[in-house]
């Protein structure tokens, strides 16, 4: 096991420690417990999971986002083929 230091808002520590104690684990068992379920978590999973939660803006309720985007990207300076060759 190794051994670090890190630095934590104030209202954080107090969450945290409010936590531990209701869990009656140490600041530490609880930080690594949670560390160690967010490592295993699949990446993937989760951004699906974020994206499928998102609801769109009224003002995009009917808009189609690809058709939305690739219009956007069509218009870039930056993403544009040069014209000089």
């Amino acid at each position: 096991m190794h051994r670090t230091q890190i630095y934590l808002q104030n209202d954080l520590y107090d969450h945290l420690k409010l936590r531990a104690a209701s869990m009656r684990v140490s600041i530490s068992e609880l930080i690594r417990r949670t560390l160690e379920s967010d490592i295993h978590k699949d990446p993937v999973a989760d951004a699906q999971a974020y994206f499928e939660r998102l609801k769109p803006l009224e003002s995009f309720a009917t808009t189609d986002a690809q058709t939305y985007v690739s219009n956007i990207r069509s218009k870039s300076r930056i993403l544009r083929p040069s014209d000089a060759s």
